[in-house]
């Protein structure tokens, strides 16, 4: 296997290969509850086993996953609650807010883009050209407002995942903790996905929308995800790497 990973590479190393494809990866993840079945570092997990396999692929970096991260928050007489604590549209089953078993990554949208361009800032001095961010959704939806900053002022293209994915049923990661995410991870890391924590009525299977991930996930479709964007993501680094090229 390659290496990949930035904090593993010597520094020649990691000039070598950022002159061969200067593109860093950026797993966007978070410590959070997703389902009781799932892994509470799902969201970077993912990002971050797509990010090795296309940088094996075609070169660029994977930058260290990030956990903290933006959501939704409502703060009712002095109890905060945020993402999942709270009941949303396209919930698998509806309930009452409540703080979620291991959730932990809470931070406020702007402090969070202001860590961003901090990231970018100090890519950019590295000599990266390009960054791919991705994973939990209010962070990469965050890291994508940034992205005409990003090549105003620190020369740098932003993307996504979901940047030349036109399918919506095979975009990476688009529901929380359902039959997309949990597919991945089946696919990714099996070992971390156990069907056996939901209760038999199921009264734990809350704070998760999208399809229901133990009726309709599968290590195949994980594998169909993770393919149709490998080759999407690929295919959109190869055509941002030539436009830079030829400037």
């Amino acid at each position: 296997m390659k290496k990949v990973l930035y904090e593993e590479l010597l520094p020649e190393e990691y000039v070598q290969k950022i002159k061969e494809m200067p593109v860093a990866y950026l797993p966007l993840g978070t410590l959070e509850w997703h389902g009781p079945h799932m892994p509470l570092g799902a969201d970077g997990i993912q990002s971050k086993e797509l990010f090795v396999r296309v940088a094996e692929k075609i070169g660029g970096v994977v930058l260290p996953m990030l956990f903290m991260g933006p959501d939704r928050v409502f703060d009712d007489w002095g109890t905060v609650f945020y993402g999942m604590d709270i009941n949303t549209e396209g919930a698998l089953n509806t309930y009452y807010a409540q703080q979620m078993k291991g959730s932990a990554y809470w931070m406020e949208k702007g402090l969070f883009q202001n860590l961003l361009r901090s990231i970018l800032a100090q890519l950019s001095r590295a000599g990266v050209r390009i960054v791919v961010g991705h994973g939990h959704g209010p962070s990469t939806n965050a890291f994508q407002e940034l992205k005409e900053e990003a090549e105003e002022k620190y020369g740098l293209r932003i993307m996504t995942a979901w940047t030349y994915a036109e399918d919506e049923r095979l975009k990476y990661q688009n529901d929380h903790a359902g039959a997309n995410e949990t597919s991945i991870v089946m696919a990714v890391r099996p070992e971390l996905v156990d069907f056996g924590q939901v209760k038999e009525d199921e009264s734990n299977l809350i704070g998760i929308a999208g399809r229901h991930p133990v009726r309709e996930s599968s290590v195949a479709f994980g594998n169909e995800i993770l393919e149709y964007t490998m080759k999407t993501l690929i295919a959109g680094i190869e055509k941002e790497y030539k436009t830079i090229r030829e400037r």
